[in-house]
């Protein structure tokens, strides 16, 4: 699940082979200001068809969020205009929006495409993780893969770019997480603090000085890019950590959990601010909106939650 900056348009994947565009509340609607409450986000706009396996990623180009990039199982990425809804194909293969022709193929990839980025609103750079256990870097004016990256030993589970892409922040079900200069594919910080278990996500900070992760030995833990130390340890949830996300402002850290909550947490001290709970079973993703006021929520019960902030 991912959402635009201003939380107005929310995209979804989904093991039905779809993606479906929510709008999870209405421009001039305001949520309830006090307490701390969900809402289903149920105002579906749009269903993207078109991937043959299970849509296991999903990015939009920042700020503006007029273009989706998805990939899947079936080994390939698509590239949706989500003005008009129109698909991009591929091994990853992009289309032109106006046409509905291929402008390229990105092929490469020996098995799942199970994570991607865009480099920035510029998006002339893509990076596609797999479950080959391989990093990809695509110049997307020419179609090329510039570097491949092999120095994971198991699927890749998410990828992302700092938002200068200078860096590039990768994790694995073979429980590391890494740092990587962009430019020269060099490996500057190689970090195993979950012992070994799938690190299941890993994110920068605005700023990029500082990464989360989360991991399914139940853990998140945050670091400081600039020295590579270990900053502080997120425990709490009774399962799994599937996700884990910063606040714009780099003040709070939300984490989705299998043990069917999510929970908000402070990203200096570790301390846990608050636990959002309503699902009725395993929260699998999470994200701030940009002004971090609202947080949403993804399940296994097939439901999106938005949650107002309460005040510290």
């Amino acid at each position: 699940m991912v959402c635009s900056k201003n939380a107005r348009l929310v995209a979804t994947s989904s093991y039905d082979k779809t993606i479906r565009l929510l709008k999870p509340f209405e421009l001039g609607n305001a949520l309830a200001t006090t307490s701390l409450h969900n809402k289903h986000c149920d105002k579906e706009i749009a269903t993207l068809a078109g991937h043959e396996g299970v849509v296991f990623s999903l990015a939009f180009n920042k700020p503006h969020a007029t273009r989706l990039l998805s990939g899947s199982f079936d080994k390939t990425c698509r590239l949706w205009d989500v003005q008009t809804s129109f698909s991009v194909d591929g091994t990853a293969i992009l289309w032109d929006m106006e046409t509905e022709r291929s402008q390229l193929m990105l092929s490469g990839h020996s098995a799942e495409v199970s994570c991607l980025a865009f480099d920035s609103a510029e998006a002339k750079l893509i990076a596609t993780g797999s479950c080959d256990s391989t990093i990809r870097l695509w110049d997307m004016r020419y179609g090329a893969c510039f570097r491949c990256i092999e120095h994971h030993d198991a699927d890749i589970s998410s990828i992302t770019f700092d938002s200068k892409a200078n860096t590039l922040l990768s994790s694995s079900v073979d429980g590391t997480c890494k740092l990587w200069d962009a430019r020269t594919g060099k490996c500057l910080y190689d970090w195993d603090d979950h012992q070994r278990s799938e690190v299941t996500h890993a994110a920068f900070n605005a700023s990029g000085a500082l990464v989360v992760s989360s991991g399914a030995d139940g853990n998140a833990f945050i670091y400081d890019t600039l020295t590579g130390t270990k900053r502080c340890a997120l425990t709490g949830h009774h399962n799994a950590v599937n996700k884990a996300c910063f606040s714009m402002q780099g003040l709070q850290v939300l984490t989705a959990s299998a043990d069917g909550t999510a929970r908000v947490w402070n990203a200096f001290s570790g301390k846990c601010l608050q636990v959002l709970q309503g699902h009725e079973a395993e929260v699998f993703d999470c994200c701030f909106s940009y002004d971090s006021s609202v947080a949403l929520t993804a399940s296994i019960d097939n439901s999106v939650r938005v949650w107002e902030r309460e005040a510290e």
